[in-house]
This record gives C-alpha cells, sequence and structure tokens, in this order.
C-alpha cells in the first residue's frame, strides 16, 4: 500500500509537470502574440498616421499651386496701361495680395518707388527685394535655375497614391468640382487668386491666354521668414511686374484641409512647422513645444521650402496608446484561461487523492469486515465444537455457551446487515416498508430485548420514556437497526461511563429519541466526520474495538431515506448525545 501510495504521489507530480510546463509555454506565447498585436496595430497606425499627412500635405501643395496659377493668370490679363492701377487696387482691396511690384531692366523699381514717399511696409518690401530690384540676382535664374524656385506650373501631383479626400489641382480649379469638395473658405480663396474681387474680368483673361510669356514664382527667405513673389514679363525686354502673396492669409485658408481634432487618436498631433521650426498651427489636443521632435514629416516643397507637415505622438514612438480595454480583456481571458487549467488540475488532483483515500477506507473496510466476520464465527465454532463433544456437563455453562453462540449469531447477523445496507444504500436498491409504529413501546421492547448485554457491558440503563402512545408512521426494521447500532457503540465506547440513557421526547413536528452516554465523546475536530463512509476517530480507544467505520453513515442514510435524521450533540458533563428524529 505505501508503495503504491508512493507511486501514485509520483504520477501526480509527473501530471503537474505536464500541465504547467504548457500552461507556462501557453501563456508565455500569448503574452508574445498580445506584444506583437500591439506592435502591429502601432506599426499601421504610423503608416495610417504618415498617409493622411501625405495627403493634407499635397493637398496644401496643390492649393498653393493652383493660387499661384490662378494669380499669374490674372497677372497676365492686365493691360499694360492698368498695370499700375489695377496692383495698387489689389493691394488694398485683395487680402491676398501683401505687395505689387513693377520693375523696368532700365529705370529699375517703378513701383513702389525707392524715394522719400515710399511706405514702412515699401521699405521692408525694397530692402526684401534689394538683390533683385538691384539686378544683381537676374529674375529668371531665380525663376528657372535658383535653389528652391520654379516656374508656375511646374510641379505635379505626386503620382505614388491617391488617399480618400486629397484635392487635385484640376478640383481645385474647377468651380463645379470645388463646390463638390472644396469648403467655402477655399472657394473663396480661389476667387480671390482669380481677381473677382478686384481684378479683370475673366473674358480679358482668356483673350489673353495666348501671350505666355514668362512668369515665375519666388520663394523667398529674409528674416527667417518665407515670402512668396510672383511675377510675369510679356516680352524678354519688358517690364517685370506682380504681387507678393500676403503668406498668412494663405495659411488661414490652408489650416482648414487639417483633420478635426475629434478625428485624430488620442495623443496624436498634427502640426504645420515653417522653415524655422516654428509650430504655425496644430491639430490635436496634446500639448507640442517647437523644440519637440516631430515622429513624421512630410515635406511641402517647392511650393513652400522647409516647410513641412509634422506629426507629434504624445507617447514617443507609439502612434496609438494602447488599448487599455481590449489588452485587460485579453490578460482576463487568458488568466480566466490559465485559472480554467489549473483549477481542472486541482481538482483532477483533489479527486485522484479522494479516489486513492477512498480505496485506502475501503481497503481497511474489507480487513476490518474480514476481521468482524472472523471473530463471532470463530467463537460459534469454538463453542459448538465444545458442546458437540459433549465435554460440558454443567448444564450453566452449556447454557452460557448457548448465549455467546446466540449473541454472536447476532452480531454476525447485524454486521452482514450493515454490508448488505451499505450495498444496498450506494445502488440505490433499499426497500422501506413504512407502518404505523407505537414508538414508547417499540422502545421499551428493543432496551429489555438488550438489557442483559448493557448490564454484562456494565451500563446503568435509565429510561425517560412517557408512558403515553405515541404512534409514528415509519419503517420498524430501520429504526431497530439504528438504535442497535447507537446501543452497541455505547457498548464498545462507553461503557467506562457506567451509564446509558435513553429518553424520548415530542414536539409537533417530529418525536426526538436521544441516546445518550457519559463515555469520552466525539473531539471537536471529528464531530462533522462521524457521520462520513469509513470514519474512525483515530485514538486508543477505537483502535482497540473493532468496527468499519460504516454503522452511523448507514444510521443517518436510512432515517434521511425515511424523513427523519441523525444528529449528534456533546453531552453536558461529558459524553455523547445521538437524536434519532422521526417526522410525524
Amino acid at each position: 500500500m505505501i508503495l503504491n501510495f508512493t507511486m501514485t504521489k509520483r504520477a501526480i507530480i509527473t501530471y503537474w509537470l505536464l500541465l504547467l510546463v504548457p500552461t507556462a509555454v501557453i501563456a508565455t506565447a500569448a503574452f508574445q502574440l498580445l506584444h506583437h498585436e500591439q506592435e502591429r496595430i502601432n506599426q499601421q497606425a504610423r503608416l495610417s498616421a504618415r498617409e493622411r499627412a501625405q495627403a493634407v500635405g499635397d493637398t496644401l501643395l496643390i492649393t498653393v499651386e493652383a493660387v499661384e496659377d490662378e494669380l499669374t493668370r490674372a497677372l497676365r490679363a492686365i493691360p499694360a496701361e492698368e498695370i499700375n492701377e489695377t496692383l495698387s487696387r489689389w493691394e488694398i482691396q485683395n487680402p491676398l495680395i501683401r505687395n505689387g511690384f513693377i520693375w523696368d531692366p532700365v529705370d529699375g523699381l517703378v513701383k513702389p518707388l525707392p524715394d522719400d514717399t515710399a511706405t514702412a511696409e515699401e521699405v521692408q518690401f525694397i530692402t526684401r527685394y534689394h538683390a533683385l530690384i538691384s539686378g544683381r540676382i537676374p529674375w529668371q535664374s531665380v525663376a528657372v535655375e535658383g535653389p528652391g524656385s520654379r516656374t508656375s506650373g511646374a510641379i505635379e501631383s505626386p503620382d505614388r497614391f491617391q488617399p480618400e479626400g486629397l484635392v487635385t489641382r484640376d478640383e481645385i480649379s474647377s468651380p463645379g468640382k470645388l463646390h463638390q469638395k472644396n469648403p467655402p473658405a477655399r472657394r473663396k480663396l480661389m476667387e480671390l487668386a482669380r481677381g473677382k474681387v478686384a481684378g479683370p474680368s475673366a473674358e480679358m483673361m482668356v483673350s489673353d491666354a495666348a501671350d505666355r510669356g514668362a512668369s515665375g514664382w519666388i520663394p523667398w527667405f529674409a528674416d527667417n521668414s518665407l515670402y512668396l513673389l510672383g511675377w510675369v514679363q510679356h516680352r524678354p525686354d519688358g517690364l517685370i511686374y506682380g504681387v507678393e502673396l500676403e503668406v498668412m492669409t494663405l495659411l488661414s485658408r490652408l489650416i482648414l484641409d487639417f483633420p478635426r481634432q475629434e478625428t485624430l487618436p488620442s495623443g496624436m498631433v498634427f502640426g504645420l512647422i515653417d522653415g524655422s521650426g516654428k509650430i504655425l498651427h496644430q491639430a490635436g489636443s496634446a500639448p507640442i513645444n517647437n523644440s519637440d521632435r516631430p515622429e513624421i514629416a512630410v515635406p511641402l516643397s517647392p511650393q513652400l521650402p522647409h516647410w513641412q507637415i509634422a506629426v507629434y505622438f504624445a507617447e514617443k514612438g507609439t502612434a496609438v496608446k494602447p488599448a487599455r480595454g481590449f489588452f485587460l480583456l485579453s490578460l482576463l481571458l487568458l488568466a480566466v484561461f490559465i485559472t480554467a487549467i489549473l483549477l481542472g488540475g486541482a481538482l483532477l488532483t483533489w479527486q485522484a487523492l479522494r479516489n486513492l483515500k477512498d480505496a485506502h477506507r475501503k481497503t481497511s473496510f474489507v480487513s476490518n469486515v474480514s476481521h468482524e466476520l472472523k471473530t463471532p464465527l470463530t467463537s460459534i465454532r469454538m463453542y459448538a465444537e465444545l458442546l458437540n463433544e459433549d465435554r460440558i456437563q454443567s448444564p450453566e455453562k452449556k447454557k452460557d455457551y448457548l448465549n455467546v453462540i446466540v449473541d454472536e449469531s447476532q452480531r454476525l447477523t447485524r454486521l452482514v446487515n450493515n454490508v448488505l445496507d451499505f450495498s444496498r444504500l450506494e445502488q440505490g436498491r433499499k426497500q422501506y416498508r413504512i407502518k404505523e409504529l407505537d414508538i414508547p413501546l417499540f422502545l421499551h421492547e428493543i432496551i429489555d430485548a438488550h438489557r442483559m448485554r448493557l448490564e454484562q457491558a456494565g451500563l446503568v440503563l435509565i429510561k425517560q420514556i412517557p408512558d403515553s402512545t405515541n404512534k409514528v408512521q415509519t419503517d420498524r426494521d430501520t429504526l431497530e437497526q439504528v438504535l442497535l447500532n447507537l446501543i452497541d457503540n455505547a457498548i464498545k465506547y462507553a461503557a467506562e461511563g457506567k451509564e446509558l440513557t435513553v429518553s424520548l421526547e415530542s414536539s409537533a413536528e417530529a418525536c426526538c429519541i436521544k441516546v445518550q452516554d457519559r463515555g469520552p465523546g466525539v473531539p471537536n475536530p471529528h464531530r462533522r466526520k462521524i457521520f462520513n463512509k469509513f470514519h474512525r476517530v483515530d485514538d486508543s480507544l477505537t483502535a482497540r474495538q473493532p468496527g468499519s467505520g460504516l454503522g452511523l453513515s448507514i444510521a443517518r442514510r436510512l432515517l434521511r431515506d425515511i424523513g427523519g435524521d441523525l444528529l449528534f450533540e456533546p453531552r453536558s458533563g461529558g459524553g455523547s448525545c445521538f437524536v434519532v428524529l422521526i417526522p410525524f
């Protein structure tokens, strides 16, 4: 038995190792998958943010280019005799125009005049473009060959992709498409660029469309700021005239192309950065500083050289905040999964240990039952052989031997009945015969039948049974077996107490039979277990007495099957009290 128990413990340890190792592997793999999934989501968010920033940048570039093209057309359409007057009117009436100028290859700057009549803005303009006005830098070289410069219409819309919401040059230039996709602010911007606020009529623009000449837009840096200067020259030796854009007006319209704050993920910020690194506009609630380095940068060259669309993340390197709810839910599911595995393993281990314990108890039960069967059989055989050989002559001894044979036969019968009842109860085949029974009369008969056994054990019997009739519907054999079991236990374990009290009490619901002794009682840790199958109090007293540990378990089960119950109570002053409840 010890060898089997050791082997079983090894099997359980092996099982737990086989269970815990895969569980740990699965848990590690699950955490890795969650981490990789978060990384994948982050990469997708970064890619989406880059494409969105690229779309915004392309839209801004195409818008600026379209504005420049429209202004170039409007400049070309100005009649030669109305150039000065038209440019002056545009400076006053068109918010897109900051300054107008006229430059003569021979006379130099004609408008604004570089004399004492120049305003502060005109003085700044003359100072800002002194290299061009003085002829030190040729207009054509800046427009065509200069770094960061371009000619009108030189840059086309990028064809690498066309994200949803990107506005093309044709859509910006077309009034119908503009009405569909462009907000009113951008439509107003294009009207200003076409000169509808102040400028020549559309017919004049169309009639002069064939006169292309030379033109260009010059991105000019001065005082760490960007300026956009557009010019037109109809003939190689003719006047050069044009306008300087009001960049802030243009910017106020461009920022409308930025995403709305509510459409951006939490912690993501889009910013418009100028050539000096200054943040001109941002979309997003997270605070950013000019010194912060963007995670994604999309240049706005050539229309706005050194400017860029920048994307910042509140958590560096993380495009989206970890989905805490999803992550917690995943961890919860993983914890439930691991807990289920561990609980399942613990349940199986507990069941294995329980089965092992039951097997041990059943083995002990078989051993005890065999011993108990052998003891009365040996006594019966020995006394029967003595009587059979006629070696006993004394009539008193013969009577004593016959009484021993009868007592041992009854003991054997009770033991066999316990085993049979246990088998029937386990299989659900126990049958009961419910009849009317007078409890006081029944108790007197049982006690009188076993009075001699009690006296031989040294127990003084005390009866507290009323003389009145008290009838119930119950199974007589079941009740007799229960009481015999309690009397046998008193004889076995409580004989030293020298007292056994059997009392009967009645209530409105049930009859209450109490069997009380003055024995050692039941230790507190065992009081809830004495009705369990095969359970025996492991002390010197029970070790000296034979038993199977089934008597009380069978007694309670029999009573509960007929609607009653068997309870234990510690007796005041020491001893045990077993309460038999029989319902009316």
